[in-house]
């Protein structure tokens, strides 16, 4: 039998072992320099401008969620739905380290090491440590968990430490059950929230899935409850003022971009669901990679089915029979909401689904084994395959990056315009921005010192802003930045279509720099233009 040491010892093993892997594999990622993309920016660009800025920040942001205090303004949202807390994680990095890329990235590290952190404390200390050790493995590892906070343009990171801190929380108040505990639990809860305002899908499947695997023991004590609704509301404190602010700007936003469900839809999203349970299809195409095949797909679809069953076993008194209903029940509640949902649901959503999916089948092995022995070794096996599965994507996605440097809005090219456009100190109303994909990358990456004009919000064919045509915009000269194929939204290319038709009919002289990716394909324009006297 160990001693109380031994346990402590193997438990900070069972910890460190798979943040270690995490950690590893995500630097190899960073170090494959794929191009800063417009998107991972906009969680960390508030950062920058707290620590570089003066005045109005340079990027689209909303009014009201800004406020004023000690003298200098402060975010509370940088999307409706999305809170500035990586933002404020970022602040010490970036002061420390310098803005860059590479920071931001390692801040989104940091966020994935507390979803993995979370999960492997709570089911260490409610199922067993090897069970911690194991899960922990597989997220650290798994493609779509290591790509998707590594490279975060949709704020994977933010939601997987959300997870964390919940879990974390919830530890600890099992653990020491008072009301002080509960009020964490609740504070992490409302923060969870602030972070990511769907983050409440999570605690909605939590409290069912609670419900379902140990009933009536899952209500807390009114004391408890009170203590969790005070620690929610501070927790969630930046968003309701926002709401506040901005007059409900969250549920306002919600209703604007609501879609219809059709059976297509539906049925696209399981695709994508069994997709990213092995490597998701998504972060693929940073380096064009190759679809899954057939029976690796069929994988994905098994462990999904596998979480059906995990919920439907009955329980029995074992701890790990518990938890395993407890965490398939949530898996299969937060991915039915996600499917269902008349908002645009990404894989980068559907990816908050893997961390419970897994967990439950991890569960649900480990309980297999310990009532069937003789089924261990198949199962061990089976184990290590799906491992061997994960980290063969692994080395294939890290060798696609370093061989393309990235693609569409993740080029290397990007970075390489950004450099070049620092090294030349371009004014921001004389860098004239035709594409979506330059502005807050390039602020982040530069500490700010590298912005320009957009143009191509609101431009026309024929107008390039309200009172000015094509025509005018390049008489008056300035350095023009564009895609050699856009990379955003084609709603956001009239304005590169309308500036290479007015180019076409200009006649003056002119520079154009184009910037290759690491494939030796063109990829980015800046034509430079002196105004005319």
């Amino acid at each position: 039998m160990r001693t109380r040491r031994e346990n402590t010892a193997f438990f900070l093993l069972s910890l460190a072992v798979p943040l270690a892997i995490y950690v590893s594999l995500a630097h190899r990622l960073i170090g494959a320099r794929v191009g800063y993309q417009m998107d991972e920016a906009l969680y960390v660009e508030s950062a920058v401008f707290l620590l570089h800025g003066a005045g109005a920040p340079p990027f689209v942001h909303e009014p009201a969620a800004w406020i004023t205090a000690f003298g200098r303004p402060w975010p509370l949202m940088i999307i409706p739905y999305v809170g500035a807390a990586k933002a404020f994680v970022a602040l010490p990095m970036f002061a420390a380290f310098g803005a860059s890329a590479e920071a931001a990235r390692f801040t989104a590290v940091l966020l994935g090491c507390v979803g993995i952190a979370g999960l492997v404390v709570l089911l260490g200390s409610q199922v067993g440590v090897a069970t911690g050790l194991v899960v922990g493995i597989l997220l650290a590892v798994h493609p779509s968990y290591v790509d998707f906070t590594v490279f975060d343009n949709g704020g994977v990171s933010v939601w997987m430490a959300s997870m964390g801190l919940l879990a974390l929380a919830l530890a600890n108040h099992l653990r020491r059950s008072t009301p002080f505990s509960a009020l964490v639990l609740g504070l992490a809860a409302g923060a969870g929230v602030w972070a990511r305002a769907n983050v409440l899908w999570l605690l909605a499947a939590a409290a069912i899935a609670a419900l379902v695997a140990f009933g009536r023991r899952a209500i807390p004590p009114a004391r408890h409850a009170a203590a969790m609704g005070a620690g929610a509301f501070v927790g969630a404190l930046p968003l309701i003022v926002y709401e506040i602010g901005s007059r409900l700007g969250t549920l306002r936003f919600i209703e604007a971009t609501r879609q219809p469900l059709s059976g297509l839809l539906l049925l696209q999203r399981l695709h994508n669901l069994a997709d990213l349970m092995i490597a998701d299809a998504e972060q693929r195409q940073i380096w064009s990679g190759p679809p899954l095949r057939r029976w690796e797909l069929g994988v994905g679809i098994a462990l999904l089915l596998f979480v059906l069953v995990a919920v439907a076993v009955p329980a029995g008194s074992s701890p790990e029979g518990r938890w395993r209903r407890a965490f398939a029940t949530a898996a299969i509640v937060l991915a039915a909401v996600m499917l269902t949902s008349r908002l645009g649901i990404t894989q980068h959503h559907l990816v908050a689904v893997l961390p419970l999916a897994l967990s439950a089948v991890t569960l649900f092995a480990v309980e297999t084994a310990r009532r069937f022995r003789p089924a261990m070794p198949l199962l061990a096996a089976l184990g290590v395959g799906l491992l061997m599965l994960f980290v063969r994507w692994d080395v294939r996605i890290d060798r696609g990056l370093r061989r393309t440097g990235g693609t569409w809005s993740y080029s290397s090219a990007v970075d390489d315009a950004r450099l070049y456009l620092a090294s030349n100190q371009i004014p921001p109303e004389r860098l004239k921005i035709l594409n979506w994909g330059f502005q807050n990358n390039f602020y982040v990456a530069s500490g700010g010192a590298v912005y320009g004009t957009e143009l191509y919000w609101g431009a026309t064919n024929d107008l390039a802003r309200p009172d000015r045509t094509w025509d005018q915009e390049i008489a008056d000269g300035g350095s023009f930045l564009a895609f050699v194929t856009p990379a955003g939204v084609s709603p956001l290319n009239a304005a590169s279509e309308g500036f290479a038709e007015a180019l076409a009919r200009y006649e003056g002289p002119r520079r154009e720099t184009v910037f290759n990716d690491r494939l030796g394909r063109p990829h980015v324009r800046l034509i430079e233009i002196r105004p005319e006297r």
